[in-house]
């Protein structure tokens, strides 16, 4: 399929697996999520070896990478290198996102 709509691939909270994740609009080489995390989210600090990209759309979504923290809002974006620990939450409410990884 080509065409998607994000809420048939919307990604409430947060999970321990990644496998027990909701799938996600997946190509050959890179994958893409549509995220939405209530009020008082988080997703501990983890890594993963693909690279990602995190663009906000609605509300604020802290993020640490690497032990810098910032605070993104709507049409801001983080990159994250791939074995980089990070972690992410929401901040003063739910917050939506897209995720983009490279597919490994």
């Amino acid at each position: 399929m080509t065409y998607y709509r994000l809420a048939s691939v919307e990604r409430i909270g947060v999970w321990a697996k990644e496998s027990e994740q909701p799938p996600a609009i997946r190509g050959e080489h890179m994958e893409m999520g549509y995220y939405r995390y209530p009020a008082g989210t988080k997703k501990p600090p983890h890594v993963h070896p693909e690279e990602q990209m995190v663009a906000v759309i609605r509300g604020k979504l802290g993020y640490s990478v690497a032990g810098d923290m910032r605070v993104l809002g709507p049409g801001e974006a983080v990159y994250i290198p791939a074995n980089v620990e990070h972690e992410n939450w929401s901040v003063d409410g739910e917050v939506e996102f897209v995720s983009c990884k490279n597919l490994l």
